[in-house]
């Protein structure tokens, strides 16, 4: 660990929230719809209307082309879509998971990027139930992707982190955004210690968010873990990040990215 000093008020919320973690993480804390808000995307909950979208984007070559190992043949249908959803809400609710639906508003798509999306890809302004109330997106929004917290073990407060990302969002913030809030959520709400993230050697733009971004190196290399047919297996880089690493450089250092955007 650093030898830099946490200012006070951080230290204080740190040390409170690592109090608390002491008597282990609350199921209840976590949630059965989750949300979170930020300055360029808008985290909701997976749902019917998102099916559509979210299959176009499961069968998009460009954006799953690290994630062959989950791709199909043919692609992903709006009934394929459906099934993940609902399977995925059947883990949440058996506090397994956080499932978050990454949007956003129409007015925030940067301009490089505007061209190339259709108008039949845009929702209309809603009001998203969660938990504690709801998220209002008040003018047309874009599902650009998902993430969210898997694998979640309350026990040994640890648990693995994950995005998939439309390709034409790469490079834009959008990513850096969208984890923030997750990692933020699984460190400050459920007091996890531990939170992991799995990538592969050829994807080189991961890879360097975590070793540079992040702050963090490869932690192991998992050899032929990840299958994609046709007897060929690759490997899984495999990071971590700790909440003292969250606390003492990892928060700022991502929020000070979020600004330069």
């Amino acid at each position: 660990m650093s030898s830099r000093r946490l200012s006070t008020t951080t230290a204080l919320r740190r040390n409170s929230v690592l109090d608390n973690s002491k008597k282990g993480c609350d199921p209840d804390l976590v949630p059965e719809r989750a949300g979170s808000t930020g300055s360029l995307v808008t985290l909701i909950p997976p749902v019917k209307d998102q099916d559509v979208a979210m299959s176009r984007l499961l069968s998009d070559l460009e954006t799953m082309k690290h994630l062959m190992f989950m791709t199909r043949v043919g692609g992903y249908t709006k009934k394929d879509a459906a099934a993940r959803r609902t399977g995925r809400d059947e883990r949440q609710h058996a506090k397994e998971l956080v499932n978050y639906t990454i949007v956003i508003k129409k007015s925030l798509i940067p301009r490089s990027v505007l061209h190339n999306i259709g108008d039949d890809e845009f929702m209309p302004a809603c009001k998203v139930p969660v938990d504690n109330g709801h998220i209002e997106i008040d003018e047309p929004y874009m599902v650009i992707g998902c993430c969210g917290l898997n694998n979640i073990d309350l026990a040994n407060r640890c648990s693995e982190a994950g995005i998939i990302l439309d390709a034409r969002f790469w490079r834009t913030g959008v990513s850096t955004e969208a984890l923030y809030l997750t990692l933020k959520f699984g460190f400050e709400t459920l007091c996890l210690h531990r939170i992991s993230l799995h990538t592969t050697e050829g994807n080189l733009g991961m890879r360097g968010w975590m070793e540079k971004a992040v702050g963090v190196e490869v932690e192991c290399i998992r050899k032929d873990v990840l299958y994609l047919g046709n007897d060929k297996y690759i490997d899984s880089w495999d990071y971590a990040v700790f909440d003292h690493d969250w606390y003492l450089s990892v928060e700022k250092n991502l929020q000070a990215r979020i600004a330069k955007r």
